[in-house]
């Protein structure tokens, strides 16, 4: 995937003043120009100190044209800084990312993982955001510490998001049911409805269409029985009845019709176009709330956004603020600073998001939100309000992933398939996951 060059202006920058501690000095080595694939340079002929910058994300052309529109802004924002810009899908760019942090040619500003930041902090790849000047006073106590490691601040996060249940409203209706109360209704009411548009629609469409694959599932249910699926200190808090009880349902809402039978679901494309929900052979699933606008395009307009079921039915909320992808910056960075002003661009400045918009989820600066308001569009607005109102609540906290999480993430999608196929009994997944748990985590 390439992207053309654009060019715009540059100079030196200065980071915000705010909450950071001085700045650091650190090495870097060039980029190469193949490392990442897409690569785009922001720069004029305007003079000055003359930096260089690389940044580099994962995602589709799409986000990388709304990403370098904010790159090229930041850049005629200060003069004498030239900006390289560099963007693969999700898998080879972190995979790309981990060889080049080890051969010491690491991006000055990189997009994170939230399940790396850990162990990139830990080989002290990454500086300290506090110490190289980014200025996150205006950001929550809480989002800073989806970016927190032993004290340190290591990552913001890129945009903010939870997880929602959407179900394409027709369907629903065409049941003969009311749409659910997303703030009251249960796992059961959830396999109730989905059994009913299965039945109604003679199985063309199926109720549910949510994987097992992801973590998502398995965080939220267990946090719902008084657990953390992950702990502060790194290790596994789910014990195996909980993680037994999330794949006994699932085996429930299978069996019941509610999900459709093993191997229905084969091969999907990652875009909302290409989904089965787009194609109208599922009625609901799980998506993240900044794909909304996406989903309901592909969808004609007809979804609704949900809380997760059992969130007032459990012993306690499972469902959290979060973000997938961090900034951060390279502790190799040999212009600490101007990677610091960049950041602190992506984090406090309206015009950053002029078209990136909440394409990464809601802005860490609620300040940002708020300005950029009146610009979102009707489904950007509705996924943003519903985060924001997630935040005003008393929600269970939120941990940095433990080392090992990769490993944990291969193994639930490999038990998922072999529960899905009868080959794995849900006790048998979740002794599965405690091993992989005990023998992989660690903080």
């Amino acid at each position: 995937m390439t992207t053309p060059p654009r060019t715009s202006t540059p100079a030196a920058a200065s980071p915000r003043a705010g909450r950071h501690l001085g700045r650091r000095s650190f090495g870097l080595s060039a980029l190469g120009a193949a490392a990442l694939a897409g690569c785009g340079r922001f720069s004029s002929d305007s003079g000055g100190s003359g930096v260089e910058l690389s940044f580099a994300w994962w995602g589709d052309a799409s986000r990388a044209e709304a990403t370098e529109a904010a790159v090229a802004t930041f850049v005629e924002k200060n003069p004498g800084i030239t900006v390289r810009t560099e963007y693969q899908d999700s898998s080879p760019y972190q995979d790309k990312l981990a060889t080049r942090v080890a051969a010491g040619d690491a991006p000055d500003v990189m997009a994170m993982p939230n399940r790396a930041l850990r162990e990139y902090a830990g080989r002290g790849a990454l500086a300290d955001l506090g110490s190289v000047g980014v200025d996150l006073s205006a950001v929550e106590d809480r989002v800073i510490g989806l970016g927190t490691v032993d004290d340190t601040v290591y990552g913001i996060a890129a945009g903010l998001n939870t997880v929602g249940v959407v179900f394409r409203k027709q369907h629903v209706l065409d049941a003969g049911l009311p749409l659910p109360d997303g703030d009251t209704w249960s796992w059961e009411d959830y396999e109730g409805i989905s059994r009913a548009i299965t039945e109604n629609t003679g199985r063309a469409v199926y109720g549910s269409g949510y994987s097992m694959e992801a973590e998502t599932g398995n965080i939220i249910f267990t946090r719902q029985q008084g657990q953390d699926f992950y702990t502060a200190d790194g290790t596994l808090g789910a014990d195996a009845s909980s993680i037994a009880a999330w794949y006994a349902m699932n085996v429930r809402f299978r069996d019941s019709g509610a999900l459709p039978p093993a191997g229905y679901v084969d091969v999907t494309g990652s875009s909302a176009e290409q989904s089965f929900l787009a194609q109208d052979k599922v009625a609901s699933q799980f998506i993240p709330t900044n794909n909304l606008g996406a989903y309901n395009r592909a969808c004609g307009g007809d979804l609704v956004l949900l809380r997760m079921p059992g969130e007032t039915t459990g012993v306690r909320r499972g469902m959290s603020v979060d973000c997938s992808m961090l900034w951060s910056v390279s502790a190799q960075s040999k212009h600490p600073a101007e990677a610091a002003a960049l950041l602190d661009f992506l984090v406090n400045d309206p015009d950053a998001y002029t078209e990136m918009m909440t394409t990464r989820g809601v802005p860490p600066n609620p300040d940002v939100t708020e300005a950029i308001k009146k610009q979102m569009s009707p489904d950007d607005l509705a996924a943003t309000e519903f985060l924001l109102a997630l935040q005003e609540e008393d929600l269970p906290p939120t941990y940095v992933y433990p080392r090992g999480a990769t490993a944990m993430a291969s193994e639930i999608s490999t038990v998922a398939t072999e529960i899905e196929f009868g080959r794995m009994t849900p006790e048998q997944a979740a002794d599965a996951l405690l091993r992989v748990g005990q023998s992989e985590l660690s903080a």
